[in-house]
């Protein structure tokens, strides 16, 4: 199986006008540019046939989906389990207020958790239960949009890497990249990553 992880396009900067008090996170939509971005993706992946596409549940996520679905002509499963890394405190205060958590979560030496957020091991958690139910399909291919946190993360726990070495995967991946990941028997194979020659800057 072939399961091509897909960050998002460019979107809008998390400020508190784009919190989801729902989902308790940043929910900011697409940019004109993340817009053109999903097209130029779409366009380069129109040839390929994927079984299903996974969304995570977040605006810029679906969005991507979205376009890329009317290229593809495949099916949109949306699921929460792909969303980014929940920043717990950080997404309505700065770092200065949590000085002690920062100066050990800035190290990257421990999969620290960000302050009543998750860390790595938690996203990798929650995304290895879905990856797992989608192994066990008979899919060829498919692909999963979802975050750059995201894909560092799962990144880590397919190689069994710490979950502190996740910030070492892109810098972070980019808008709309690939990173293709092959399970073959038991075994992953992180066969490509960060790919966006396809994106125009």
């Amino acid at each position: 199986m072939e399961i091509y992880l897909i960050r998002h396009g460019d979107c809008f900067r998390s400020t508190m006008e784009y919190y989801c008090s729902e989902k308790q996170t940043m929910n900011p939509p697409l940019t004109s540019k993340g817009i053109e971005q999903a097209h130029q993706l779409a366009e380069r992946l129109k040839g390929i046939a994927f079984d299903k596409i996974f969304s995570s549940d977040l605006d810029r996520a679906i969005q991507t989906s979205n376009i890329l679905n009317s290229y593809v002509n495949s099916n949109i499963t949306i699921t929460k389990q792909f969303r980014e890394i929940d920043m717990g405190e950080i997404f309505k205060k700065p770092w200065s207020e949590f000085p002690d958590e920062y100066s050990k979560w800035a190290s990257h030496e421990e999969d620290i958790p960000y302050p009543n957020g998750e860390n790595g091991a938690d996203v990798w958690n929650r995304c290895k239960q879905e990856i797992n139910s989608i192994i066990f399909s008979d899919y060829t291919r498919i692909a999963i949009v979802c975050h750059g946190g995201t894909i560092r993360s799962i990144a880590c726990g397919i190689l069994n890497i710490p979950q502190q070495r996740r910030f070492y995967f892109g810098l972070p991946p980019e808008n709309c990249s690939i990173s293709i990941v092959v399970h073959k028997e038991k075994d992953f194979f992180l066969h490509s990553f960060n790919d966006y020659a396809h994106i125009t800057k």
